[in-house]
């Protein structure tokens, strides 16, 4: 017999907040309250980071995660003009059990 499938949960997860156009290290402190935004969590306790950048998924190669920390590396190019959003996406799976 193939074995039954397993039910996955999946939760979700966003640190959103706008570039200043000058820094490429920003923190909880600079997170968005108004959009829901929750802290920068640990990566080790997430499934998939994504970042996107004024809407645009970008390269794990462009940004570095820590908790309370997202850093925009030099690879990703110029800092991001005033204003765009940077939305760091968290994805947790879990089984059921």
């Amino acid at each position: 017999m193939p074995p039954s499938p397993t039910l996955l949960r999946v939760e979700t997860f966003q640190y959103t907040t706008l570039s200043d156009g000058i820094k490429r290290i920003y923190t909880n402190d600079d997170r968005y309250p108004e959009y829901r935004s929750t802290d920068i969590l640990n990566p080790t306790t997430v499934s998939y980071i994504n970042l996107f950048v004024n809407g645009m998924l970008q390269p794990s190669s462009f940004y570095e995660v820590k908790e309370g920390s997202l850093t925009l590396l030099q690879s990703a190019g110029p800092v991001p003009n005033r204003g765009v959003p940077l939305i760091l996406q968290f994805i947790r799976i879990m089984t059921i059990s």
